[in-house]
Formats: structure tokens, C-alpha cells, sequence
């Protein structure tokens, strides 16, 4: 089964790859070697860390109506 939801916070989209890595069995250490990424940038990644990722990015998308998905591709 696929997973698919709608991002409305840095939280939200760090909640998803958290239980994206965890549904592949993989461990922050395993994805970040696999990602050519640190162990670091992850764990701040799935805390939603907006330092990691903007969010005034998502701020703006939603004052313009404009809902942010996924949908696992795998």
C-alpha cells in the first residue's frame, strides 16, 4: 500500500520520511550513506527542523490555496 497525505508544516513532511525510511527498514545512519547526506541532516529532516527545510516555503503555499501531497512513487 502507498502512502500519500497532505503537508501543511516542516513537521508534517519530516513525519513522512521518517515513516517512508521506517516503512523500507532503513535506519537514519543507512538512508543518510544511501543519500550522500549526514546522520545529522536527517534527524533534523524528520523533526521538521526548519532550518532544514524553509517554512515560510510552506507559509506561502498555503496563504495561495496551494496544497503540498505525496505520494510514495516506489
Amino acid at each position: 500500500m502507498k502512502m500519500h497525505g497532505i503537508i501543511r508544516k516542516t513537521s508534517d513532511l519530516g513525519l513522512m520520511v521518517l515513516a517512508v525510511r521506517q516503512r523500507h527498514g532503513l535506519s537514519q545512519v543507512e538512508l543518510a550513506e544511501r543519500l550522500g547526506v549526514s546522520q545529522r541532516y536527517l534527524s533534523e529532516l524528520e523533526t521538521g527542523k526548519p532550518k532544514v527545510l524553509n517554512a515560510r516555503l510552506l507559509e506561502v503555499l498555503s496563504a495561495l490555496g496551494i496544497e503540498l501531497s505525496f505520494r510514495e512513487a516506489l
